[in-house]
């Protein structure tokens, strides 16, 4: 897994994860809306799989955005016990 950091030119840095089966995960600051309305949100892109066309993407809240996070750690943590 290959991951780095690239600047979106407002100052905000999205974080690209290269997975092991060639997917692409992109994460970063989606700003929405107008300064009176603003709507920020979390984006998360998933590439296709390598010779497909099944990408997807999601415009988290911060919120569901921490909810995944913690998911995404305690699955983690069960799999290096399991593993371990």
């Amino acid at each position: 897994m290959q991951t780095r950091s690239v600047g979106n030119g407002r100052g905000h840095k999205h974080l690209h994860i290269r997975t092991a089966c060639g997917r692409q995960i992109s994460v970063g600051l989606l700003e929405l809306g107008d300064m009176r309305h603003p709507a920020e949100r979390i984006s998360l892109d998933i590439s296709p799989a390598p010779g497909t066309g099944d990408g997807t993407w999601a415009g988290l809240t911060i919120r569901e955005a921490r909810e995944l996070a913690a998911a995404l750690l305690a699955e983690s943590a069960a799999a290096e016990r399991t593993a371990g």
